[in-house]
């Protein structure tokens, strides 16, 4: 990985779907377990993708990522690391920032400090100009 930031994202798991309010049923226990792992699994397949430099492969399933579960960030937070990869580092930036916007839309499924890790992938790969001299 280019950051240690990136490596220590992509190794941490994806974070759990909410538990829905009241007493789930045990099929509904099951079926969010289900994705959960559906998920979970996707997700770490782009970075092994990303690891073995297959980054046509991993955009492909990062973009399916982003299809299947439309109300995470890993999607996005994985075409982010393709982009990063192929040195598209405004790209890049922009696939936080929609990451970021995921996290701020279900805020009770993240952890706040998320954001502030996004936050620093951004302000890296695309300075602003004020902050660029510094």
């Amino acid at each position: 990985m280019a950051s240690d930031e990136a490596a220590a994202r992509a190794a941490r798991p994806v974070q759990p779907a909410a538990v829905p309010a009241g007493r789930p049923s045990l099929a509904s226990f099951f079926q969010e377990h289900d994705e959960r792992d559906e998920l979970t699994e996707a997700s770490n397949a782009v970075v092994d993708m990303l690891h073995a430099g297959n980054l046509d492969a991993a955009e492909q399933a990062a973009h399916d990522l982003l299809a299947r579960f439309p109300d995470v960030h890993d999607g996005y937070d994985r075409l982010g690391m393709v982009c990063e990869a192929r040195g598209e580092n405004r790209q890049a930036a922009d696939y936080y920032r929609k990451a970021v916007d995921v996290t701020r839309n279900h805020p009770d499924n993240y952890d706040p400090e998320i954001e502030a890790v996004f936050q620093r992938l951004i302000d890296r790969l695309d300075p602003k100009p004020d902050t660029a001299a510094d």
